[in-house]
């Protein structure tokens, strides 16, 4: 009973939270460069989120809840790990810091699959590995893109001349892109929420999937101001040429690492790509000198490190007497 009032509630605020953290990555550019209020990229971002989630969710959802313990939960599983993600992603709002959705959920079903020593480690090694690759790849590929146009020289003074030109379209393809962020977005990060409600409750996945892509809008609304802003004014303020690039590299690989049905960190990867950009107009030095890249690299660690511990914790005290 516990698990069929509680587990609900809880997943939905969580979704409110993730909702934020997505939103921050996904619509930075648009927003940060001007182009969409918050309100209409919060609308978009809803549209596409759902999308993504109906398309791509249930391939990262099984991985979640069959392939990272090699035998199955206890009764109170779900609700645990709903639990260890909605504080800590909660914990990171409150931050200013997004966070990855992915990393904190991949570490609330470890410390639960570690409860039972059952962890599949394969699978975990292989989540990650994936996830640095695709944080290297985002920067560099982001980085030699960006060097095309910037700094403005002889070389690419058509590329500026058509950019202004054609104004009107590059906004659009802007959006267009973002929308694209949200779509990858839902492929992945739907599947957090969803995941650790189907161990304890009997739903129809896709029915689920549809209430919770509504609350990462709402969060969106609710919680994204604050975190949006310190991706997209922060670090450094986002042009619309970053801001294409951004979205599509980023999203790109999200969308191959759904498909292949592993959870992976789109917060990363636009952090790893907004800091190329950053790395492109300031430098190395003085991009990677600034107090908030500091404490966003810091919480990164942190967090799913405490996600972990606390799933653990959690598992050791209520599922305590419980056959393991």
């Amino acid at each position: 009973m516990i698990n069929i009032i509680i587990l609900p509630i809880i997943s939905l605020f969580l979704g409110m939270n993730m909702g934020a953290s997505g939103f921050s990555v996904s619509f930075t550019p648009s927003y940060g460069s001007g182009i969409l209020t918050r309100k209409k990229a919060s609308l978009l971002y809803t549209i596409f989120i759902l999308i993504g989630g109906i398309l791509i969710g249930p391939r990262v959802i099984n991985t979640l809840t069959t392939k990272i313990s090699l035998t199955s939960y206890g009764e109170y599983s779900g609700l645990i790990i709903i639990i260890s993600s909605v504080l800590m992603m909660f914990v990171c709002n409150l931050l200013k810091i997004p966070q990855s959705t992915s990393f904190v959920t991949v570490s609330a079903f470890t410390g639960a699959a570690f409860y039972y020593h059952q962890v599949n480690w394969g699978v975990i090694i292989k989540i990650f590995s994936i996830s640095v690759i695709f944080c290297i790849l985002a920067f560099f590929i982001t980085y030699f893109i960006k060097k095309i146009f910037y700094p403005p020289r002889n070389s690419n003074f058509r590329l500026y001349e058509k950019s202004i030109y054609h104004n009107d379209k590059l906004n659009k393809f802007i959006v267009w892109t973002n929308c694209y962020s949200a779509f990858a977005i839902g492929s992945n990060n739907i599947a957090n929420v969803v995941a650790p409600v189907l161990l304890s409750v009997s739903v129809k996945p896709i029915l689920y999937i549809l209430s919770i892509g509504v609350f990462f809008g709402m969060g969106s609304l609710i919680f994204g101001k604050g975190v949006i802003n310190t991706i997209s004014k922060e670090i450094i303020p986002i042009g619309k040429i970053s801001a294409g690039i951004i979205s599509l590299v980023t999203s790109t690989f999200v969308i191959i690492a759904s498909s292949l049905g592993l959870p992976t960190p789109y917060v990363q990867f636009t952090t790893f790509s907004v800091l190329a950009v950053s790395s492109v107009k300031d430098g190395f030095y003085l991009t990677y000198k600034k107090a908030v890249v500091k404490k966003i690299f810091f919480v990164w660690i942190l967090i799913p490190v405490l996600t972990f511990l606390l799933s653990y914790l959690l598992h050791f005290l209520f599922q305590k007497g419980q056959p393991r």
